[in-house]
């Protein structure tokens, strides 16, 4: 009986001595941009990060962020090679996090295809009308951008429920969308694939809900990505678009976002299926992009008068007498008030 107690003990001091189990998330395209971001943030939460792309090495790879989180300091991040297009990689990934990690805590669905002609027409191919298109301008962002983030979340569910079974978690899968799911931004087939990405969160939502699994889906403002960077500096931007970058949003400033979310098991519940602002999740959370910035939500009054309503530049001291009132999401539907 005392060799019991003393176990038993023993048991109890170690467990109370012993860190937290790692978290684990997949982040899928996360070689550069809004994925990098994110993964670069779960890594300084400590999470155990599997990143996918498909280029493996070179500049804008998933080597390199994972080399640049190794240099941070934080969690692991672990690149693997997969082609979202190919169901068998998407799932011989999430065997590999089950085999090597026994849990899976959350999933970013970040993986995006832009249309073909994009590299040789720059900006020009998103703003086209869907009839000057080539039809894989629909099949881009409707397969990775859509599908691919339908066939993660079903690979990552079963890992998830394990998860909550063994650890009493709530695991999350967000999906990285944008105010194109709600109004008209670049073309057709970008607007219905960002409108169905917000649906995929809502529905399956209904069915995970039981399940203890969380779902949202994040819209980021203007993100200054490395593809956003050569529109810019081509020109591009100012030709097609021409709004202010002031409040321009790093891609950390996502990866913020989703770190703040995924830590939140007490209210994620109330959160789930729904749309979630990222720079109105800054407010809610209390944190701010580099520098201390805090960006504006693109439907705050803030932001929208000074770049639809007026043609000239406004001072800073009258765009902050400017009301931060959000539009309700049904306005923003009408889209931009100068089309």
């Amino acid at each position: 009986m005392a060799l019991v107690l003393i176990f038993a003990y023993i048991s109890i001091v170690h467990s109370l001595n012993s860190p937290p189990p790692t978290k684990v998330a997949v982040v899928t395209g996360a070689s550069r941009g809004i994925g990098k971001g994110i993964s670069l943030e779960l890594s300084r939460e400590g999470y155990t990060t599997y990143i996918t792309g498909q280029t493996m090495s070179g500049p804008l790879s998933l080597e390199q962020t994972a080399s640049e989180a190794a240099e941070a300091g934080g969690g692991p991040v672990i690149p693997v090679q997969c082609d979202h297009n190919d169901d068998s990689q998407v799932a011989s990934l999430f065997s590999r996090v089950l085999d090597d990690c026994g849990r899976l805590d959350l999933l970013v669905n970040n993986a995006f295809s832009l249309p073909s002609n994009f590299e040789e027409e720059g900006a020009q191919s998103l703003f086209n009308n869907f009839w000057e298109l080539p039809n894989d301008a629909w099949d881009s962002v409707h397969g990775v951008g859509l599908r691919s983030h339908y066939v993660a979340s079903k690979e990552a569910v079963p890992v998830m429920m394990r998860t909550r079974s063994l650890h009493k978690t709530t695991p999350k899968i967000f999906m990285i969308s944008s105010f194109g799911g709600v109004s008209y931004t670049f073309n057709v087939a970008y607007g219905v694939a960002k409108c169905a990405v917000d649906r995929l969160a809502k529905d399956m939502a209904v069915e995970l809900k039981p399940e203890g699994i969380a779902t949202a889906s994040l819209w980021p403002g203007v993100v200054m990505t490395e593809n956003m960077k050569k529109t810019v500096e081509s020109g591009d931007w100012d030709k097609f678009v021409g709004i202010s970058l002031d409040d321009a949003e790093t891609v950390s400033f996502t990866g913020k976002a989703v770190v703040a979310l995924a830590n939140d098991d007490d209210g994620i519940m109330t959160k789930t299926g729904s749309v979630q602002i990222v720079a109105e999740l800054a407010e809610e959370y209390g944190f701010t992009d580099e520098g201390g910035k805090q960006p504006l939500s693109i439907r705050s009054l803030r932001f929208l008068i000074p770049n639809y309503a007026v043609k000239e530049p406004l001072p800073t001291w009258v765009k902050s007498l400017i009301p931060n009132f959000k539009l309700p999401l049904a306005v923003m539907a009408n889209g931009n008030p100068n089309q």
